[in-house]
């Protein structure tokens, strides 16, 4: 038989912008591939799990991000695979909140988590089909839970997928979910709970978001605009935050802010940013904004905006925009794009402009590169 999967951690890679830049020193963590679908869970100050989850076909791939001096995360997991030879097996472990690892989860794992309070957790996960295709399983119901009590009493036993869909149908479902969130969707809301036969059972209702939505930065520059993104409300106050483009591809991203302006701007003649803040809390921070693409009707213009607090909001930066930040504290945030132009040759995504310089200007870009290809070009 072919040895099954155990949970494993592997290193993330870091790639740091250099002084020419309107974020200089900013760090790519780098803690995938780009070549499955991904989602971050937004956690408050005081969120707790009170149960355990079991997946049997979503192999989870989690790193873990907080303030500095943040403690880190502590896992516990256990092997409940009827074919396993280590069923039963506990396995407890801390994990970094600093992005520098990321911790395998196999489908099948029981995995429980402790020290999430004011923690985002970035989920880089694959999705398992069953070998025998008449195993009843659909991906969007597949997370059974075991409250902690009961789970250390006795395991499930369960049979996990093996099956690896291929790239293009777990991003179709990951695409299929995110859009369901548009705009902000609910998980559930507590409203009562109740003890039957000595188990403590929750009750939950759907909540009406329509006067929980995060406020939108006003932006006069046409290039610029806030919305509500991809989000499902999590017990809490707690976010599960997904992809707003079709690519699925996310960078994140973490600076040391300074008080002062850098000295560059940064301008990405073919790519559309969306940025998100990353933390339950975010730090004060504020982008310049210069609108320098030459078919704008605000063409010229320049307007200073607040960095988005709240992990909901997204702000959506058009090609030939000059931009810059400043603020105090750790800015933790997601940078998602999109692509203009032809793969060949490569269009030219970052320009570094002096601030005291003369401002370039910028053509109309092209049309957005096929999610496939600019999944590929992002690991490059």
């Amino acid at each position: 038989m072919t040895a099954l999967p155990k949970p494993n951690l592997i290193m993330t890679r870091t790639r740091t912008t250099g002084t020419a830049s309107g974020l200089p020193g900013a760090r790519h963590i780098r803690s995938s591939r780009n070549d499955r679908p991904y989602h971050y869970i937004v956690h408050s100050p005081h969120f707790a799990y009170e149960e355990y989850a079991v997946h049997l076909g979503q192999y989870d791939r989690l790193s873990f991000y907080g303030e500095t001096d943040t403690p880190p995360v502590t896992v516990h997991m256990y092997d409940c695979r009827a074919n396993s030879p280590e069923f039963d097996r506990k396995l407890v472990i801390d994990v970094p909140a600093d992005g520098s690892c990321v911790l395998a989860i196999p489908p099948g794992y029981a995995h429980w988590f402790e020290n999430l309070g004011e923690v985002t957790t970035r989920n880089y996960y694959s999705i398992h089909a069953p070998q025998d295709s008449t195993t009843p399983w659909t991906p969007f119901d597949d997370n059974a839970t075991y409250s902690v009590g009961a789970m250390g009493r006795s395991r499930p036993r369960v049979i996990a997928n093996t099956v690896e869909l291929p790239t293009a149908a777990q991003f179709l479902i990951s695409r299929a979910v995110s859009r369901s969130w548009l705009g902000g969707a609910t998980e559930q809301g507590v409203v009562a709970t109740a003890e039957i036969a000595g188990e403590l059972h929750t009750y939950f209702i759907d909540r009406d978001l329509s006067h929980q939505q995060p406020a939108l930065p006003s932006s006069k520059l046409a290039t610029v605009t806030g919305s509500v993104g991809s989000y499902q409300a999590i017990r809490d106050d707690s976010y599960g935050i997904g992809p707003n483009i079709d690519n699925g591809l996310a960078d994140t991203m973490t600076i040391e802010l300074s008080a002062a302006w850098p000295t560059y701007f940064s301008a990405h003649p073919n790519l559309t940013l969306k940025l998100s803040s990353l933390l339950y809390d975010t730090p004060g921070a504020e982008l310049q904004l210069l609108d320098r693409r030459t078919d704008s009707p605000t063409f010229g213009a320049s307007q200073t905006l607040p960095f988005p607090k709240d992990p909901r909001t997204v702000l959506t930066i058009e090609p030939g925009v000059l931009m810059r930040a400043r603020g105090s504290g750790t800015l933790i945030y997601r940078v998602e794009y999109e692509v203009h132009g032809k793969t060949a040759p490569m269009p030219e995504l970052f320009v570094p402009v002096p601030a005291e310089a003369e401002l370039p200007t910028f053509d109309t870009p092209g049309a957005p590169l096929f999610h496939d290809v600019v999944r590929e070009l992002a690991y490059q």
